[in-house]
């Protein structure tokens, strides 16, 4: 009344609370639903006008000046706050789209293809959209009643539709266990504005509700299983895109691929797949409540919605077995109504096995030392020509192209640490001219005067060095270098127990100062062994 034209005597005074009643929807179910929420400047001085139409007046306003400033200075148009789906369907049946109205507030583009996303799920189009548009309801609830006088249950369809369009909620404690929350509201007691709805809907015309009754209305659970059945694919039908499986206890994971919670006064308390048929956002941020739940059967979505199916193929690692499983799954868009194991591909599980021995640590399926060895020497021969550093990436991949065709741990422990190693496989992997640059630069091995080929040893932060007995030495003038003679090795001089008696990187210096010295030391300590004066000639 304040906000409307009547001019009343007498009123003198208005209170405004700043607040309204304001049609909005569910986000969830989509349902028309009313929501407190603040008015707009202008609707704060409509209510003002009302106090001065045949007199002086006063308005009082229960909210500070400075909160009036801040509201804005019009009202949402309700083209823009609604669900625009009843409308789409509207249009639709009359063969109108959106685009060819001229609107004085356009509808969101965003806001329309959702619309016309929801009418293409619930299926409503030819004579299915028509026979919706007859009911003046939410499409959702229309598509309810459309399925349920086909599958010849309409009259409990009728009922669901008005006790969902009145916003009719399940007592605290649900009196029994059962596949439907709907059909424990069908029992209980009904708002009068359910009842009304459901006569308006076509309820009483088939003699279930007396004309006068403003209490619950007569209309019985479906005894039998099929007519049970028949109403719960009819819910099912309003709400394709709200399809939950119950993973643990309350906890669901919906359709889109999001996690819900189960109310703890739902009656559904056995099936693993149902309908959302209502939730609600929680202000904690926590996961969506799920109000009312309707249990489905997985053949239905397989009946109903064959287009929305599809098989999806993922790799899971077997802990216990430490192998890789395939496991193919039909999926209704983000849930998976059936799975089974299947022989996993050759690629994708090698793969997979070689991100799995990467997780476990290499040093199960190679030498460490080995491969940090390799890898300083490719990082030395970096430095001195064009050779690319060998980094984490490259070792992992060749590990991945070892367990190539592979599928467990022990497969690739085998052939890791076998004749095919991954450090022959690094190796392999390399381009043929690197190879050559590596070997030039940064040669594996040293070949000694007497024939004895040692190995080279390439360390991070130290010159490479080599090590042998002494008498392995003779006859050799210069030092042995690397990185194309540009660096003299380290040379470690050993005796014959193996324990080194010099270093040096000046072989030449050597023998002339110090060879002598060195000389008379182990003669003495190993008369057996050969000790010339002369070690070059």
């Amino acid at each position: 009344v304040a906000e409307s034209s009547i001019t009343i005597e007498g009123v003198g005074a208005v209170i405004d609370s700043g607040l309204a009643r304001v049609a909005s929807h569910s986000p969830w179910s989509g349902l028309p639903a009313l929501q407190v929420a603040r008015v707009s400047q202008a609707s704060a001085n409509q209510r003002a006008g009302r106090a001065g139409r045949t007199g002086p007046g006063r308005a009082i306003r229960l909210y500070p000046l400075e909160d009036f400033v801040r509201r804005p200075a019009q009202d949402v148009p309700q083209i823009v706050r609604e669900d625009l789906a009843p409308t789409a369907l509207l249009l639709q049946a009359m063969n109108l789209d959106f685009a060819a109205l001229d609107w004085l507030d356009a509808p969101a583009a965003a806001a329309i293809t959702q619309a016309q996303e929801l009418l293409r799920q619930l299926g409503a189009e030819g004579t299915t959209a028509r026979e919706m548009a007859r009911y003046p309801l939410h499409p959702r609830l229309s598509r309810l009643m459309v399925e349920a006088r086909r599958r010849g249950v309409p009259v409990e369809g009728c009922a669901v539709a008005a006790l969902l369009s009145a916003g009719d909620r399940l007592p605290a404690h649900a009196p029994h266990a059962s596949r439907s929350d709907l059909l424990v509201l069908l029992e209980g007691e009904w708002s009068a504005y359910a009842s009304r709805l459901f006569r308006q809907l076509g309820g009483s015309a088939r003699g279930r509700t007396p004309a006068s009754s403003t209490t619950t209305p007569e209309v019985r659970r479906p005894s039998a299983a099929d007519s049970e059945g028949a109403l719960l694919i009819s819910i099912l039908t309003a709400f394709p895109d709200r399809v939950a499986r119950r993973r643990q206890g309350s906890d669901v994971q919906l359709a889109s691929g999001t996690a819900a919670e189960l109310a703890p006064n739902s009656t559904v308390t056995d099936a693993e797949f149902f309908v959302a048929v209502e939730a609600e956002d929680r202000q904690d941020r926590k996961a969506p409540l799920v109000r009312l739940a309707s249990a489905i059967e997985p053949e239905w979505l397989l009946d109903l919605f064959g287009d929305r199916l599809r098989e999806v193929s993922t790799l899971q690692w077997n802990r216990a077995g430490e192998r890789v499983e395939a496991v193919t799954s039909l999926m209704f868009d983000q849930i998976a109504i059936e799975t089974r194991r299947t022989p996993p591909d050759p690629g994708q599980a090698g793969v997979f096995l070689a991100h799995q021995a990467v997780e476990a640590g290499l040093g199960r399926f190679a030498d460490l030392e080995e491969i940090a060895a390799f890898q300083a020497r490719v990082h030395f021969a970096s430095q001195h020509g064009a050779v690319a550093e060998l980094d984490t990436v490259a070792v992992e991949a060749a590990l991945g192209s070892l367990a190539t065709g592979l599928k467990s741990f022990a497969e690739l422990e085998s052939v890791a640490r076998g004749g095919a190693g991954l450090l022959r496989e690094i190796e392999r992997r390399m381009p043929p001219g690197t190879r050559r640059l590596l070997e030039e630069i940064a040669p594996a091995t040293i070949r000694l005067p007497r024939g004895r080929t040692v190995p080279v040893h390439y360390e991070p932060g130290q010159p490479p060095w080599i090590a042998s007995r002494l008498q392995d030495f003779f006859g050799m003038r210069q030092t042995p270098a690397v990185g194309r003679g540009a660096v003299p090795v380290v040379v470690r001089l050993l005796a014959p127990n193996q324990r080194p008696v010099q270093m040096t990187s000046d072989l030449a210096g050597f023998w002339q100062r110090l060879y002598p010295q060195v000389r008379k030391e182990l003669s003495r300590r190993y008369p057996k062994h050969a000790w010339p004066e002369n070690p070059l000639g």
